[in-house]
């Protein structure tokens, strides 16, 4: 069974961390943090390498964040559901036109939310304080939402696919009952 999904609500173990610096395609080339792309790469990265050992090198693009998600050559399935360590895709914005990408940290569906992690490109180094909507709305910044990337290794499927597995798991028990 994969480990539980531990989300990133602070910006602890990221300073010189591989994942964000000598080992990241956006640091490397010059666009290190503060920046989406390099930190959502990153993230991606961590989530996805539970031997820790920065092997598992994801497959994402190295565009402009509203690149990422016409990028289906990386071989990562993609929805319109949230789900945990799932890359939020972004095109337009006010603040650059290249979009904008963060990370799924935890989902609320009592307040049809989901807060992400994510930094911005000549802004913040690291936040898990913003919320977006089940829908991907962001709230801000003129962005259009495009769709989730799913993490394989994250925090499973989309929300509503477990529900729907515990669902008919509980009627094949109500089935097997009156069976008996």
């Amino acid at each position: 069974m994969p480990d539980p999904y531990v989300p990133r609500l602070t910006s602890q173990g990221m300073m010189g961390n591989p994942y964000w610096y000598s080992r990241n395609p956006f640091y490397l080339a010059g666009y290190g943090l503060p920046n989406c792309t390099c930190y959502a790469w990153g993230r991606f990265w961590e989530v996805g390498d539970s031997s820790h050992d920065y092997s598992n090198r994801p497959n994402l693009s190295t565009g402009n964040a509203e690149d990422w998600w016409g990028h289906t050559a990386d071989g990562y399935e993609r929805g319109q559901e949230p789900a945990l360590g799932a890359i939020a895709c972004y095109a337009d914005g006010q603040f650059s036109g290249d979009g904008h990408v963060c990370v799924v940290e935890e989902i609320d569906t009592v307040n049809n939310r989901c807060l992400v992690s994510e930094s911005a490109y000549n802004g913040y180094y690291f936040r898990a304080t913003h919320y977006i909507g089940m829908d991907g709305s962001y709230g801000y910044g003129g962005y259009v939402f495009q769709g989730f990337i799913y993490n394989p290794n994250g925090g499973g499927s989309p929300w509503w696919k477990r529900k729907l597995w515990l669902y008919k798991r509980a009627l094949w028990h109500r089935e097997e009952e009156l069976i008996k």
